[in-house]
């Protein structure tokens, strides 16, 4: 191996560590453990080490490709957002680099350096619900490189952020459910560390103090997952006073609740209700169809694309980042 050749990859295989891991070590990165730093510093310095002048130099020319990592592509949510994207990125002549962080924080880290490390102009991020440190995110904005926030935005970084108004969507939903005559009103959450579910019970929360009802503790529960959403809805539904309406927030929520539901052989409507936050194509497909908050996937990608763009071809690295909450509508169907 001739010393000229030496990159990260060779130090990281030779400490059997990541390539972003070396990378955060070289740079003294809280998040990496001192005797890594240690080993890797001292490895980069026996095999004389030197960044790619060459690489870094490409930083200042324009790739025409926009990366954008999602938490996970299996849900129906992403393909509406992708598309919204790619409306903008078509007409505007960029390619999209997709990425997966399957809800890991250190794959989080990983996508961003490996889209950094090919020369996108800019990118579109969906945070994990792990993500609490945003050193990556500092790197690419001192790299010249923009960041739009997209739905699952980071609560204390500062910067482009558009997503739905999940709290105004879910009061507007459970009023609507006051107001049918519903009392006992179940919220199924997603992960209870994220924005998307702390909004959405704030909505909940805020509809019942609107109209001075009591708030069941009972009647609140978080879910990662369709088997556990359906197990907590089981649960749910054998309380001695069950209750007579679930709102959900994600088709992954209501999935186990119609599962749920369908094996206690309840009656929709007629015993219990079900609304959904996420106009998802199988909302149509349950018997009867679901009462449903749309989640403007393709809008909020039309909206990102379109500020990311701006962003990039401003070359502006100073600006006051933009925060924009899209409205929701309640589509109305025969679950309710």
């Amino acid at each position: 191996m001739r010393i000229n050749t030496i990159k990260l990859k060779d130090i990281a295989k030779a400490l059997g560590v990541s390539i972003s891991t070396v990378s955060r070590a070289l740079k003294d990165h809280p998040d990496v453990k001192p005797e890594t730093i240690k080993a890797a510093k001292e490895l980069a310095e026996l095999l004389h080490y030197k960044p790619d002048t060459n690489a870094l130099s490409l930083r200042n020319r324009k790739s025409k490709i926009i990366g954008y990592i999602t938490p996970e592509i299996s849900s129906f949510f992403f393909p509406s957002v992708l598309k919204g994207i790619e409306e903008i990125t078509d007409k505007k002549g960029y390619s999209v680099m997709i990425l997966q962080s399957n809800e890991s924080y250190e794959k989080e880290v990983d996508c961003t350096e490996t889209l950094l490390a090919n020369n996108v102009d800019g990118l579109i991020i969906s945070v994990t619900k792990e993500t609490k440190i945003f050193h990556h995110f500092v790197m690419a904005k001192s790299g010249g490189v923009p960041i739009v926030f997209i739905d699952k935005v980071p609560t204390e970084y500062v910067g482009d952020k558009i997503s739905v108004d999940g709290e105004d969507g879910t009061f507007k939903a459970v009023e609507y459910l006051i107001n049918k005559g519903y009392s006992r009103i179940a919220i199924g959450l997603g992960n209870q560390n994220i924005s998307i579910s702390k909004n959405r019970l704030n909505g909940y929360l805020r509809a019942f103090k609107k109209y001075n009802m009591p708030v069941n503790e009972n009647y609140i529960y978080n879910s990662d997952n369709t088997e556990e959403a359906e197990f907590l809805t089981n649960k749910l539904l054998e309380l001695p006073s069950p209750p007579d309406a679930i709102f959900s927030i994600s088709d992954q929520v209501v999935a186990g609740v119609m599962i749920a539901i369908n094996k206690k052989m309840l009656k929709i409507p007629e015993q219990i209700a079900v609304l959904s936050f996420g106009d998802e194509p199988f909302c149509y497909m349950f018997n009867p169809p679901l009462t449903t908050v749309t989640p403007l996937g393709y809008e909020l990608g039309k909206e990102c694309a379109q500020l990311l763009i701006d962003r990039i071809e401003s070359n502006e690295t100073d600006y006051t980042p933009i925060v924009k909450k899209l409205k929701t509508e309640l589509i109305i169907r025969k679950s309710t």
